[in-house]
């Protein structure tokens, strides 16, 4: 995802002084969109929500590793190692 345009703050509720909210627009392939809308939709969630949690999880998983924790699934009794390239 990369942001693009400037940030705005946005105020929130009637009278509300701005509040720490960025608005970021961002440029997705359209297969991207769409799995992002479909997480939402299945979640029963906003976009905004949706796009939120990926950032914690990948956020979260980064640090882990950058600490030198591994991420690992199992699948079907096999422990697979998930690696975040880049």
């Amino acid at each position: 995802m990369a942001a693009k345009g400037r940030t705005e703050h946005l105020p929130r509720g009637r009278g509300a002084l701005p509040d720490p909210l960025v608005r970021l627009s961002v440029n997705l392939s359209p297969e991207v969109a769409d799995d992002l809308k479909g997480y939402a939709s299945q979640k029963g969630i906003s976009v905004t929500e949706a796009v939120r949690r990926a950032i914690t999880m990948l956020t979260f998983v980064e640090d882990a590793q950058a600490r030198g924790a591994s991420l690992h699934i199992e699948e079907n009794g096999t422990l697979k190692e998930i690696l975040f390239l880049g």
